[in-house]
């Protein structure tokens, strides 16, 4: 997390918070949950926190699970929506599979022994990419970091998913930058009925990114053009759209 990103998280937490009987917190970060809770409405403290995504803008990453090649196919550790959504996408795709063939054949490892972590004790393992070949693979002219793209995906229903079944406790309101949405149809504090939907379609791809003593095997899932494309309500501080609490 950045600290940009970071402070505006913050900030929207300060928003609500500004709101007449209305109390919110920001939590320690964890994957695990969402970024801000609110924990009081309308004078009343919540039996159960509400919890708001927020992100800094329409196209930021809303989910990036992590994924690894072994025993023959793409698998992962994270239990999300996203997660199983990336490995059944890999494990269809044929520039996935070139990749796989290509590193092999590069490597001089079977195809069949391939392991491609996403940790750096996975690389002690046998049949492991080193992290300097995997570097030198991807110095190479024209080869692409992304070894796989889904474009036109439909990101706004898997964004759903998981922020509703895939967080330990269930998001059902996203900050947009300037633009507050629902999650899902459930709207726990009865918000005003015209805040719209989150939904939309994106690119759905997966990166290996090198980093100093090892590499990650990330999905990235944006949207690209989400519907409606803005909102008439934001907490948002300085905004000039209705706020959504009041």
């Amino acid at each position: 997390m950045s600290a940009v990103s970071d402070k505006f998280e913050s900030d929207i937490a300060k928003s609500i918070n500004k709101i007449p009987g209305t109390a919110a917190v920001r939590p320690t970060a964890d994957t695990a949950l969402s970024d801000v809770a609110v924990i009081k409405f309308k004078n009343k403290p919540l039996s159960k926190r509400v919890w708001v995504e927020v992100k800094m803008n329409h196209t930021d990453n809303l989910s990036n699970p992590r994924v690894f090649y072994k025993n023959g196919k793409w698998q992962t550790t994270y239990k999300t929506p996203a997660a199983k959504t990336a490995i059944d996408i890999l494990n269809k795709s044929a520039e996935a599979k070139k990749f796989l063939e290509s590193i092999s054949k590069y490597t001089g490892i079977p195809l069949k022994s391939l392991y491609i972590p996403t940790t750096k004790a996975g690389l002690k393992e046998p049949g492991a990419v080193p992290l300097k070949i995997m570097k030198d693979y991807f110095n190479q002219p024209k080869v692409n970091r992304y070894i796989s793209h889904n474009e036109n995906f439909n990101i706004g229903k898997l964004v759903t998913e998981h922020y509703t079944l895939g967080k330990k406790e269930p998001a059902h309101y996203l900050q947009a930058g300037d633009d507050f949405y629902l999650i899902s149809n459930t709207n726990p504090l009865k918000l005003p009925k015209d805040i719209p939907v989150l939904s939309g379609l994106g690119n759905f791809k997966v990166r290996i990114s090198t980093r100093s003593e090892f590499y990650e095997v990330q999905a990235e899932i944006k949207i690209s053009k989400m519907n409606p494309p803005s909102s008439p309500y934001s907490v948002k501080p300085g905004t000039k759209k209705k706020n959504p609490f009041i």
